[in-house]
């Protein structure tokens, strides 16, 4: 009888410790589909990130302002913009996006840092500088990678 009750508490016991890694699994993979990064625009786009404390900042606002200046040449490059403040990522119109500004954050080392990134299309930092960078010097850049080079030479 005493194996029984065992047996009993024992099943009990491991039916309890599967619920629970299976409500785990269920919720670590939710919040992986909802914690959205740039990950999405890998192999696709390059991206630019302005990041300061918030929208306002005048800095921002003068390095968005030159980037405006040059949005066809971004376009031809195939650069996203977004802006990140402390709680928020938006898009170069100012709209607020699903992306997660933690996740960014983490990802390119920007805790401490003001300024602007540019993300290559195999998602690496190509560069980090404070505001304000020319956009010549970002262009420049752009355009003595080698999958620009091909992506020049490819075009009709």
């Amino acid at each position: 009888m005493a194996f029984f009750i065992y047996f009993y508490t024992l099943s009990d016991t491991l039916m309890r410790s599967i619920r629970i890694l299976l409500i785990l699994t269920f919720l670590m993979t939710f919040s992986k589909i909802f914690s959205q990064d740039l990950g999405a625009y890998q192999w696709k786009n390059r991206i630019i990130l302005l990041k300061d404390t918030h929208l306002d900042s005048d800095w921002l606002q003068a390095q968005l302002k030159r980037l405006r200046f040059n949005s066809e040449a971004l376009l031809e490059r195939e650069v996203l913009l977004f802006l990140l403040t402390d709680t928020s990522v938006y898009d170069e119109k100012l709209n607020k996006t699903s992306l997660q500004v933690a996740a960014i954050v983490t990802k390119y080392e920007l805790s401490n840092f003001e300024g602007l990134v540019l993300i290559g299309k195999d998602g690496s930092t190509k560069l980090k500088e404070q505001f304000i960078v020319n956009p010549s010097t970002i262009f420049d850049l752009i355009d003595g990678m080698p999958m620009r080079a091909a992506e020049i030479k490819n075009k009709p």
